[in-house]
């Protein structure tokens, strides 16, 4: 069993009212803490579009078994708050015991 490493903080996320457009704008719960195995802080990009200057942050975290996060959760980790990226993934070991979870978080600065 791995060891828990550091602690993060998970807001769940969900619809809220609709906007003026008609679409459900996003609100987010309390964040509560979670422990997790590890945190990547990935790599960066800065898009070459013009008018924009902005780096795009894009970090791993490792997650107990029982940890799954939902895309569009908010996590802070280390000081900074990241937008959860895609699906959480199974963590599999090469016999195929479940060894955790991985996400994929993002965060866009400019």
């Amino acid at each position: 069993m791995r060891a828990i490493t550091e602690t993060v903080q998970h807001a769940v996320c969900t619809a809220g009212a609709d906007d003026r457009h008609g679409n459900a704008s996003k609100t987010w719960a309390a964040p509560v803490p979670v422990g997790v195995y590890a945190f990547d802080p990935g790599s960066t990009s800065e898009p070459r579009e013009p008018g924009l200057n902005r780096v795009i942050v894009e970090p791993t975290v490792y997650l107990p078994p029982d940890v799954v996060f939902a895309p569009d959760d908010r996590v802070t980790a280390r000081g900074k708050v990241y937008e959860v990226e895609g699906d959480t993934r199974e963590w599999r070991h090469t016999d195929g015991t479940l060894r955790g979870n991985v996400a994929t978080l993002r965060r866009a600065d400019g």
